[in-house]
């Protein structure tokens, strides 16, 4: 029974850990519509449209993407090893989840559409 007990505790654990990550998607999704219809709007004028993103703020975003990356890891490690189905699943989600939030967020910070603010 403590056995079971402990796979569950794994895979709510996965679970919290992969809507977390979730969560961080969401300013990464709005800077990219934004730095999407900045482009629309402003395609073909001299003075085209930016969004601006914040180098502090990208490395707080950065350093709980990487909190949370190293998590699901550890997560999925563990459940891995007690043939934990679903916290596995759940935890590798979480990590690939971070990885593509991190990137997502450094591509668009590193493409034409922004000017970093201070």
């Amino acid at each position: 029974m403590q056995g079971d007990n402990f796979n569950k505790a794994i895979a709510v654990t996965s679970l919290v850990t992969l809507a977390a990550a979730l969560a961080l998607c969401i300013p990464v999704a709005e800077r990219l519509l934004a730095a999407i219809w900045q482009w629309y709007k402003f395609a073909g004028y001299s003075d085209d449209g930016h969004i601006s993103l914040s180098i502090e703020a990208g490395l707080l975003f950065s350093t709980l993407l990487a909190v949370l990356f190293l998590s699901g890891l550890w997560l999925y490690q563990l459940a891995k090893r007690r043939a934990a189905v679903h916290a596995k699943h759940w935890s590798f989600m979480a990590v690939c989840t971070a990885v593509a939030a991190a990137a997502g967020y450094w591509l668009l910070g590193a493409s034409s559409l922004n000017v970093w603010r201070p």
